[in-house]
């Protein structure tokens, strides 16, 4: 039987969680890397609207909802990790002249996505905005590995500001020409949970302190609101 990603799918993901150089040459070497990338980043992006789940269920948002707003969360994920892919692939062709083909960018990214499958331990109290900072160096450190394998013709240095550099433009463009993306998913998000979430931590406070009538408030006054727009 010819030996693919998706068959070694689980020994390549602890590879990529070790940091492992040999996981990464093959990720490339492998055929069906490009869809087992794919699969690790929809896990990932479950993982981190289930570890964000909380604010659904401060919201009251009803039990099929939340979880048709788990799996509208990772399909929002896995475009926001394509478009850090295009940054990257970007700064790497404006900086250093090298035309890195897309699928090599998104198979090591996505496969640098795996210590983001343990996202939902954020929900943890206290302890889920280190744990969360500590995910994401360690992707950003699977992700600049993986690079250093696939590129080599690139130094050490110019496959960390590739990563680096990467990463910063994706931020940029989230808030810049992504607002009306950003904005889109929000509606969505809000769409499928049948509510308007509130989302800030004072607003979660008001809402565990004022219970369910302060929620049904709020959708009473958007409904009114959208029916005066009606008229």
């Amino acid at each position: 039987m010819t030996q693919t990603a998706l068959n070694r799918f689980w020994e390549l993901v602890l590879g990529a969680i070790a940091l492992k150089e040999e996981a990464f040459k093959l990720i490339q070497s492998l055929p069906q890397g490009a869809i087992a990338a794919l699969y690790i980043v929809l896990i990932a992006g479950f993982s981190q609207a289930l570890g964000q789940g909380t604010v659904l269920f401060v919201n009251r948002v009803k039990p099929l909802r939340f979880f048709l707003s788990l799996l509208i969360g990772s399909v929002l994920f896995v475009f926001s990790v394509l478009f850090w892919g295009l940054s990257t692939w970007l700064v790497s062709l404006v900086l250093f002249k090298v035309n890195i083909p897309y699928h090599i960018i998104w198979s090591t990214l996505g496969f640098a996505y795996a210590p983001l499958m343990l996202s939902f331990l954020v929900a943890l109290p206290y302890l889920g905005v280190p744990i969360q900072v500590l995910l994401s160096i360690w992707t950003l450190l699977a992700f600049v590995m993986g690079l250093r394998v696939a590129l080599v013709d690139l130094s050490v240095w110019q496959v960390l500001w590739c990563g680096v550099l990467g990463w910063i433009v994706f931020q940029i463009a989230q808030r810049s020409i992504g607002r009306p993306v950003a904005i889109l998913g929000k509606w969505l998000s809000n769409t499928v949970a049948g509510t308007r979430l509130v989302t800030d931590i004072q607003g979660l406070e008001q809402l565990l302190q004022a219970g369910p009538q302060m929620l049904r408030r709020n959708n009473q006054t958007n409904t009114g609101n959208r029916d005066n727009g009606r008229l």
